[in-house]
Formats: C-alpha cells, structure tokens, sequence
C-alpha cells in the first residue's frame, strides 16, 4: 500500500480520506522530526503532507527515495526547500484560496478591535466607563498590500462594510471595487494597510522604517501573513514616533526583546499564527493538499504545483 507522511495532524476527516483513497499513513509531529522514522520504511513514502510552518528537514528529501510530492497545508511554502526538491524531481504542491475566508476574517477581526479601542474598553466593574472613543470603519482607505487570494477576499469584506478600498500588487491586476495604486502612495493614504504577501526575495522586510514614514493618517497597520514582511523594531518604531496609531498581528519576527514590547502596548493586538485556524478552513486545506498528492501519485502531477520539474 502507497503511504504518506504526515508532519502535524490534520482534522480526523481527512485522515479517512486519506485511507478512503487507499493510502496507509504515517503521522510525526512536525516537519523536524525526521529522527523518529524508521529506516526500513523509507522507500513505501510516496507523498508528504507539511502542516505547520517550521522549516522542513532536506533529509525528508533526500533520505525518502520514492517520494513523488510534498503538500503544503496551506498556501505559503517558504518552509520548504523548493530548490532542493526540484532538483530531486519532487513536486511542491500548495492550497491556493483555501484559507482565504478565513484570514481575511481574522484580518477584518483585528481592524475592528483596534477601531473600537477595545483594549482600552474591557470592563472591570459594572458601571465602568469606558475611557476610549472609537473610530468607524465606514468611509475608511483601506489599503491592500497583495492582490492574492487572500488580500482580494479581505477588499471585498472591507469594500461591503462602505471602506474605500485601494491595494498594491507589483503586476498590473484589475478590479471593479479597489483602485491599483503605488506603495508610497497606499501608505501615505490608507487609514488601515494589511499585508497579504508571501516572502520572497523580493518582499522579505520590504516594509521598512522609510516605507512606513510616508505615512499620513497615522494608519493601523495589519500582518497576518508572514513575520518576515516587516521587522517587529519597524513597527515599534512606528508607533513610537505616532507613524501608526496601532497594530494587528498574526505573525512577527523570532526578536522576542521587541515582540514583548509589542504586546505590553494597548494599542497592538497580537494573535499567535491562528488567522487560518477554522473548522471549515482546515478541512479545505486538508482535503486540499491530499488531492494535490492522490493526483501527483496517480496522475504523475498534482493540481496546484509551486514548482516545474523537467
């Protein structure tokens, strides 16, 4: 029987579809416990399920002689080593479109709280009041940083509660609700900017010191996509200098100094990388990434390639 590799758990719904597909599995707790395969199995491996966000372990790759594919959980896939599995004739595979409802939510979620001043606005005792006035989000700029999946569903939330909405994509994208504008001016005019790109060469901390001074409206500023977009120091330095009125985050920079400054400040929230956490969002990424890795197994690729093999 064709076995698969699963680094984290998915839902128990997916792990019947795994075995309704006439697969066996093999479940490990992450994409760094490589140690706690057995040798004599190696070659039944044929496709690997990654779940979570920690760097996956190249011995995966060069250790597992058959294997054919490795599924991301998810849509970003800077966790694996696309360049070494391409060069093993390995297909990566991702979930485009499949968390996208829910990190938009998440995102919207985090804007809301920060508008309200809800973390000057939790009650004590009964009859407390409030010392905080919030702000609507009606006839707010919103600004879109990544014209994704994601940051497109986002818009369309922001765009339906009356946000004026605008988005930065380095290629030409079209829209019918949300104006294509430069990064200088998105920053320098956005009430709320959100950042809804995957890192690359070209986007790693591209959100800089610099960047953020263009700003005008004191904007809140939104990260639920990857810590490695902007450095959590930058946006410290933001909301000291009154460059950003206030900060949302599900994801931050490995800086633990600066991030216990962050979440010591009433004006940041911060979740811990859960925006994508929904019932109806791990089911659609589980199932998702099995088909991408029944399809490289039996039809020799899989839907949602990130990678092109020779």
């Amino acid at each position: 029987m064709n076995k698969i590799l699963l680094l984290g758990d998915l839902v128990p719904q997916a792990k019947q579809r795994i075995s309704d597909l006439g697969y066996d599995f093999t479940l490990l707790p992450n994409a760094q416990a490589f140690d706690q395969l057995v040798p004599q199995e190696f070659s039944a491996y044929e496709g690997i399920i990654v779940r979570n966000i920690e760097p996956v372990d190249p011995r995966f790759i060069t250790a597992l002689p058959n294997l054919k594919i490795i599924a991301r959980n998810g849509a970003g896939t800077d966790n694996v080593p696309l360049k070494l599995a391409t060069d093993m004739n390995i297909w990566v595979s991702n979930t485009p479109g499949a968390n996208a409802q829910a990190v938009a939510e998440h995102s919207l979620a985090l804007a809301i709280y920060l508008l309200k001043g809800l973390g000057y606005n939790k009650m004590n005792r009964k009859n407390d009041l409030s010392p905080a006035t919030g702000t609507e989000l009606h006839g707010k700029t919103v600004g879109v940083v990544g014209w994704g999946f994601i940051g497109k569903k986002f818009a369309e939330l922001m765009s339906a509660l009356g946000a004026h909405v605008i988005f930065y994509n380095r290629s030409k994208r079209e829209s019918t609700y949300a104006k294509q504008v430069s990064l200088d001016e998105l920053f320098s005019t956005s009430n709320i900017i959100s950042l809804h790109l995957p890192v690359t060469s070209d986007t790693k901390y591209m959100i800089t010191d610099e960047v953020i001074k263009n700003t005008k409206k004191q904007p809140i500023l939104l990260n639920t996509s990857r810590g490695e977009l902007v450095r959590n120091s930058v946006l410290l330095k933001g909301l000291q200098q009154g460059l950003l009125s206030a900060v949302g985050l599900d994801v931050y920079d490995n800086d633990e100094i600066s991030l216990e400054k962050l979440i010591a400040d009433p004006n940041v929230i911060i979740t811990n990388h859960s925006a994508a956490l929904t019932t109806e969002s791990l089911e659609a990424m589980a199932f998702g990434a099995i088909a991408n890795v029944d399809a490289a197994i039996k039809h020799g690729k899989p839907l949602n390639p990130v990678n092109t093999l020779a």
